[in-house]
């Protein structure tokens, strides 16, 4: 007899295997996570793979995940690439009612260097567990290189590049171009930046103080160059200097400053020093020399070339040539015998040479008026310099003048006779004592007889009266306007461009403009230079020293020393900065006020902590 229950077990042993084996393989043939575990929650692709170094290489970075915090990827060093911006876009959905997050990373990246480059892997971790993409190779050719900008383009100048430029992207250096020059002699400062490649993060350029000289800005100019199988656009910023005192004057090192961002650290590039030896003027100077230095020459005129007894005329004298023009003194003029002499103005005018000298011309005018008729000789005017090319000091002359003075013009008699004044009707209403205002030295065809007069008074005092009141709301309106146009010639000293929210001190009725700035103001039209001085000057005296010469460094290690807070050196070194940005640089467009009016807050704010410290 067979034994039913063994044969039973093992049967529904048999079905339960059975049922257990197909469970498995339908919950293997419908689970998706094993297809979801091949792919990668993270993909990098660029736009192209060939580039030129003026182009843009495209990296996106795609991340997928669930989460609810969406992790960043994590970008590798790159080799030959910089990274100049970034964007982010992210696209949420909701599958299944759970919900799925896609965020894009778009990098904009500038090449450095031609050649291969390659992009490694980019990593992004999910709970715990790195993903990474592909690396990607790109290659990349020597582009179109810089071009100079249309305004600033001059012709290649004959200039040595630097034996230190050795194949780099960016470089810089300055110079001058006689470093040995005498006092008041004109030198030229140049500050060169070399570029092979495009530049997408604009630099800022700090440049040096130029203390103890005189300065004044001169155009920019641009141009290529090709270098070592490279081509550079330079860019040259020069600055005309004139020394103020014998002596080595060093000019502190200019740097310009890449901006960084999360990526990459700023990158600062520094020039070398340069230091001017300033030679002493020979003791021998002549007795008239008021410290004119240069090559100048000298002339001439009168106005009118006829002139009339006991009225005014101009006698000129203008000296141009090469040299500091606006502070050109005054020539010896002659001694006019039989004429008054009476101060007036002068007038400048300035131009640039090719090698940036400045040249220009000053007039100098003065009013006389001739005491007597006649025909007379006026004596040379002189004017006496240093030629520093000489190396002499030399005195020239203008050339005599011949002037013929006139008697005051007088009416003639044979017109009057042949042009009889008519005598009308109300004439024979005057007496022998009637006054009658004529005056026929000044202008006899101006008489005007009394019948005219009658004949317009009515008409002329009607018309006087409609125009009145016509004229009373016009008025008004050009005194509305006029108003309006007033306070816009105010505007750029009470409403100055906003740098910080301090500068809304100088809006106050009340409030009283620094010291330091007022007395910069004076005699000063370049509010840039304005704000350097009121800076040098009150960093001297709250230092006890002159600060001329010190570099930024420096000077914010000595202020640290007084106690002052970083925020406040921080905010003097930008106002320093932008000063002499705005003095060398193109124009801007509120002139330098916004800067004067952080300024003026800057300076009561340094009042208080400086005294606080003491």
């Amino acid at each position: 007899m067979k034994d039913y229950s063994s044969i039973s077990r093992v049967a529904v042993g048999n079905f339960n295997h059975l049922i257990l084996l197909l469970s498995l393989s339908l919950s293997l043939s419908l689970s998706p996570p094993t297809a979801r575990a091949q792919e990668s929650p993270i993909t990098a692709s660029v736009n192209s793979t060939h580039f030129s170094t003026d182009e843009l290489v495209i990296l996106s970075v795609t991340v997928t995940d669930d989460s609810p915090l969406q992790p960043r990827p994590i970008l590798p060093r790159l080799d030959g690439l910089a990274v100049v911006d970034l964007d982010i876009s992210t696209d949420v959905s909701v599958v299944n009612g759970k919900i799925h997050t896609q965020v894009t990373y778009t990098y904009r990246l500038q090449p450095r260097r031609t050649g291969t480059l390659t992009i490694p892997s980019v990593s992004v971790k999910i709970d715990e567990q790195v993903y990474k993409a592909p690396p990607l190779s790109i290659e990349v050719s020597q582009g179109a290189p810089p071009a100079p900008s249309a305004g600033n383009a001059v012709k290649p100048a004959n200039i040595s590049p630097p034996p230190t430029l050795q194949g780099q992207d960016f470089f810089i250096e300055a110079q001058v171009d006689q470093p040995k020059p005498y006092l008041g002699q004109q030198i030229i400062y140049t500050f060169r930046f070399y570029q092979a490649i495009q530049v997408y993060r604009q630099p800022e350029l700090d440049g040096p103080l130029f203390v103890g000289f005189e300065t004044m800005g001169l155009p920019v100019r641009e141009y290529n160059l090709d270098i070592d199988g490279r081509t550079y656009l330079i860019s040259e910023i020069r600055t005309a200097l004139f020394p103020k005192s014998a002596g080595n004057i060093t000019i502190g090192p200019a740097r310009l400053m890449f901006p960084g961002n999360i990526y990459e650290q700023p990158v600062e590039l520094y020039t070398d020093p340069v230091t001017v030896e300033v030679k002493s003027l020979p003791e021998n100077a002549p007795p008239h020399f008021n410290g004119a230095v240069g090559q100048f020459k000298i002339e001439s005129s009168f106005s009118p070339q006829v002139a009339v007894v006991n009225q005014p005329s101009t006698f000129l004298v203008a000296v141009s040539g090469l040299g500091n023009i606006p502070l050109l003194p005054e020539p010896v003029w002659p001694d006019l015998a039989g004429w008054r002499m009476y101060d007036s103005l002068s007038s400048l005018t300035t131009d640039t040479q090719e090698d940036g000298l400045m040249t220009g011309t000053r007039v100098f005018e003065r009013l006389v008026v001739a005491g007597q008729t006649g025909e007379f000789t006026l004596q040379p005017a002189t004017f006496v310099y240093f030629d520093p090319l000489a190396g002499e000091y030399r005195t020239i002359s203008s050339q005599p003048l011949t002037v013929k003075v006139i008697p005051v013009p007088t009416p003639d008699p044979a017109a009057a006779v042949a042009t009889p004044t008519p005598v009308p009707t109300p004439v024979a209403a005057l007496t022998a004592t009637t006054p009658v205002p004529v005056n026929p030295v000044v202008n006899p065809g101006l008489v005007v007889s009394p019948d005219v007069v009658e004949r317009m008074t009515l008409p002329v005092l009607g018309l006087l009266v409609i125009g009145l009141c016509g004229a009373l709301p016009v008025a008004a309106a050009l005194g509305a306007g006029g108003l309006w146009w007033w306070q816009q010639r105010r505007r750029p000293l009470l409403s100055v461009p906003r740098l910080r929210p301090e500068t809304k001190a100088l809006r106050k009725p009340r409030h009283t403009l620094h010291p330091n700035l007022a007395a910069a103001m004076r005699g000063q039209d370049d509010n840039y230079k304005v704000v350097s001085l009121a800076l040098q000057d009150y960093l001297g005296m709250a230092l006890k020293t002159p600060v001329n010469g010190l570099t930024r460094t420096e000077l914010a290690r000595r202020l640290r020393q007084t106690g002052l807070g970083e925020a406040l050196i921080e905010r003097l070194e930008t106002c320093l900065a932008q000063s002499e940005i705005g003095r060398y640089g193109p124009a801007t467009d509120d002139a330098g006020w916004g800067l004067m009016a952080e300024t003026d807050v800057l300076l009561w704010e340094l009042d208080k902590a400086l005294k606080a410290e003491r």
